[in-house]
């Protein structure tokens, strides 16, 4: 869950100028065939559930030689049992594939594995061949089935071999616009559901694009219950029976209650009211333990222990949360965790299923009111929410019941960055003065969290660097240290600048051009290329007042016109106004819907064009 936007501004500005095109299709290699099953049945002795998976694919080369990378993630509920390879119609012994732990940045410890080889396709019209077996071992982490490859599918047959005592609900997401067809029938007591897939492309990624579930074509399998013989397994039937099993895990963690206690009481000392106290607590664990993912099959939803965490300064967001939780509750406040998917996952709890969450955070209920404390979201303050959890469903921790709740969505006033100049010119090229800026909620989180990345004598250099767009006219001179205080208030930044070549002379007039920075300037799409929607970071309310000295011996001749324009996902505002002996230039731009989907992408690009066409009109002064 790493988080590494530079503010919306600069964010936007990165991707739309390198992320934006889709990938090239490289046909070369095609997937011309690819029949995968898989079977439900009994193992061990009829104590457990498992799945039989068994592909065979088969490979072309169109047109030049080449070698492919082949791989298959397994985990310690998955076994590959076995792989066989054929080059050219005769087995390739020589080729073995490998078997490792795969390892991820940012992920401290996985039991994801890996199973990889090269496989030849050794001239034009040349075929490769793959035969793998594969078991999932626990039905519950058997979650979903993507019908895409990475290579162009000329044809796939996908088909489920489900006994009559056994309840699995096939729930089809993303089928629209895709050659597929759907057979079922019933023989010797099984259900036998067949999909049959033509044509489809390899999935082309994009950045900032929605999550694999919202776009994919793909089956999201939900494991109910099992009845072979006089046997009875039941995995997620509803969303008590998930809960169950996720408060089951929270309740196998032993917590060193005593070292809560201390630590609790250490940060909250001298403090009275309960909110100072969940203040002190919840931003201390942001800022003092390190985020590291943790994926381990079971470990990859029960909580590491509290005090553990507490003592390595590092865990995951299972771990964070436990331990917020832990030290609320040591000082008697009512402190639960809870478990949500981010706005990554297309899925909500009406589909009971492990693939529904993929986060988990801590709830403090006080007074009737619930606020949710996510601890991995750093330099963001009490009852402020990322973008990515707000509006999403959270399953919080009631006993042996559960509570079905929704993270409540913020508005762009969250996220206020405003900026406050008044200048004055220099001299006939110069503009001089004081600048002031200010940040709050998700705007100070990515502006801190980017800074914080360089090294602490760095940090200065760095958030110069940020503020003038490396931009060397714009010199920036006694910048006042940021006082960052706790995340709930304002960081305010000042100092003075000289931003030289700022105005350009023409005979006996002055150009000039008061917004430096431009926002969302270069913010369009080729929407001939880009094929998905665009998740923008957050929800943004920039706020730009500059006022100019009008200079001795000249006055304003012209200025552009107000703009006032609307978009279903931003809102935008310029007007300018003369008072003596002044100027007065003020932006607004609110982006209000963080969704920019593909349908409006022609209307935004005139949205933006008309944003881009006010910046470039010019200030016009004149010697009187």
């Amino acid at each position: 869950m790493q988080r590494l936007f530079l503010g919306i501004s600069a964010a936007i500005l990165l991707f739309f100028s390198t992320s934006l095109q889709a990938q090239d299709t490289d046909n070369n290699v095609v997937v011309e065939n690819k029949i995968q099953t898989f079977r439900f049945q009994t193992a061990a002795k009829g104590e457990r559930v498992e799945i039989a998976e068994e592909y065979d694919v088969t490979f072309r080369c169109n047109d030049v030689r080449t070698e492919i990378p082949f791989s298959e993630m397994y985990d310690s509920t998955t076994t590959i049992d076995d792989v066989t390879i054929y080059v050219n119609g005769s087995k390739a012994k020589q080729i073995r594939p490998r078997y490792e732990y795969y390892s991820v940045e940012s992920i401290f410890y996985s039991d994801a594995r890996i199973c990889y080889f090269s496989l030849p396709l050794e001239k034009r019209n040349s075929t490769s061949r793959v035969v793998l077996r594969r078991t999932h071992q626990d039905p519950q982490y058997f979650t979903s089935v993507y019908f895409t490859e990475p290579y162009l599918t000329e044809k796939k047959t996908v088909r489920f071999i489900i006994p009559i005592w056994m309840n699995a609900e096939l729930v089809e997401y993303n089928f629209k616009g895709f050659d597929i067809r759907k057979a079922e029938s019933i023989e010797n007591n099984e259900r036998i559901i067949t999909y049959t897939l033509n044509n489809i492309p390899k999935p082309v990624r994009e950045s900032r694009a929605p999550g694999s579930s919202y776009i994919r074509p793909h089956i999201l399998v939900r494991c109910q219950e099992a009845r072979p013989s006089n046997k009875q397994f039941v995995y997620f039937k509803t969303l008590q029976d998930q809960y169950k099993w996720y408060i089951s895990l929270v309740r196998q963690v032993q917590d060193d209650q005593e070292l809560l206690k201390k630590k609790a009481t250490e940060l909250t000392a001298g403090l009275s009211s309960d909110m100072e106290k969940v203040k002190a607590i919840f931003y201390w664990v942001q800022q003092h333990i390190r985020y590291i993912a943790f994926e381990d099959g079971i470990a990859g939803f029960r909580p590491a222990p509290a005090g553990d965490v507490l003592r390595k300064q590092y865990g995951d967001c299972k771990g964070m949360a436990n331990l917020t939780r832990g030290l609320l509750k040591a000082i008697g406040l009512d402190a639960r965790v809870c478990w949500l998917g981010t706005n990554h996952i297309a899925y909500d709890y009406s589909t009971p299923s492990m693939a529904v969450d993929n986060h988990m955070i801590c709830a403090w209920i006080y007074k009737g009111k619930k606020y949710f404390l996510d601890a991995t979201e750093t330099n963001i303050g009490l009852n402020e929410y990322a973008e990515r959890i707000q509006g999403r469903q959270v399953l919080i921790e009631n006993g042996d019941s559960y509570l079905l709740e929704t993270i409540p969505a913020t508005t762009p006033e969250q996220n206020v960055q405003r900026e406050m100049a008044k200048l004055h010119f220099a001299n006939t090229l110069d503009l001089k003065g004081d600048v002031q800026l200010s940040f709050k909620g998700e705007s100070r989180s990515d502006l801190l969290n980017s800074i914080e990345r360089t090294k602490k004598d760095n940090m200065q250099k760095s958030l110069i660097s940020y503020l003038s767009k490396s931009n060397q006219d714009y010199a920036i001179e006694n910048l006042q240290p940021a006082i960052f205080n706790t995340p709930d208030t304002l960081l305010n930044i000042k100092y003075q600048l000289h931003f030289r070549n700022a105005i350009t002379a023409f005979d006996k007039e002055l150009y000039a051009e008061l917004d430096f920075r431009k926002e969302m300037n270069d913010f369009r799409v080729d929407a001939a290329k880009r094929q998905h929607d665009i998740l923008l970071p957050y929800k943004e309310h920039i706020i730009t007042e500059i006022e100019l000295d009008i200079p001795a011996g000249y006055r304003v001749k012209t200025v552009p016109d107000d703009l006032k324009s609307q978009h279903t996902n931003a809102d935008v505002s310029i007007s300018y106004q003369q008072k003596p002996g002044k100027l007065i230039y003020r932006k607004e731009i609110r982006i209000k819907e963080t969704w920019l989907r593909k349908a409006d992408f022609e209307k935004w690009n005139t949205f933006i064009n008309g944003l881009a066409g006010k910046y470039r009109e010019q200030i016009v002064f004149e010697k009187n």
